[in-house]
């Protein structure tokens, strides 16, 4: 995964902690000027790419990548990564920068939600959390996953409607797809 940030060096290396990786200056050329890459040094070659803010991703410039205005908002994209701290210390070390974190129980499995520089979403599955979500989305929780998933979206459903007003969950998670 890549992403932009404002200060890629210390997002990079605040990253590094939180994952047991290692952070390390990407060259230039052919990844953007100040590009870092945050290397996990599994057996998959798991890294993250850390970008200049103004760094954008379009089929139609040369090498597919160009420099823009620097922008700064909540979007959709996030990614999961599972990380060798537990809950506590991933949330302190977020704290430490001044991040968003939140810990939540998904009902499959639990995890650490950090907003970096407040606005793009990397979720951690804490120390031990990783096998409760390879059970789940693993080769062994396929066959009974959808099973599973409607199964809490009725559970979640029913408490977060207990909970929250039709208006906030409309604002929060759309509305549902006609039948």
């Amino acid at each position: 995964m890549s992403f932009g940030a404002r200060d890629t060096t210390r997002v990079a290396k605040a990253l590094a902690e939180m994952l047991g990786a290692t952070a390390v200056r990407a060259p230039a050329p052919p990844f953007p000027y100040g590009a870092w890459l945050v290397c996990v040094g599994d057996e998959h070659g798991t890294f993250l790419e850390i970008v200049p803010a103004t760094t954008l991703f379009d089929p139609k410039a040369p090498l597919g990548v160009l420099q823009g205005p620097e922008v700064h908002r909540p979007n959709s994209a996030h990614v999961l990564i599972g990380s060798p701290l537990d809950s506590a210390s991933l949330q302190k070390r977020a704290a430490d920068e001044g991040w968003p974190v939140q810990e939540v129980e998904t009902g499959l499995f639990k995890i650490v939600k950090v907003w970096v520089e407040g606005h793009l979403l990397v979720e951690f599955l804490a120390e031990g959390e990783t096998a409760r979500y390879t059970d789940a989305f693993g080769s062994k929780g396929m066959s009974s996953l959808d099973g599973k998933l409607r199964a809490l979206e009725q559970e979640l459903g029913a408490v977060l409607s207990t909970k929250l007003s039709p208006q906030m969950l409309t604002e929060a998670l759309g509305r549902p797809a006609a039948a």
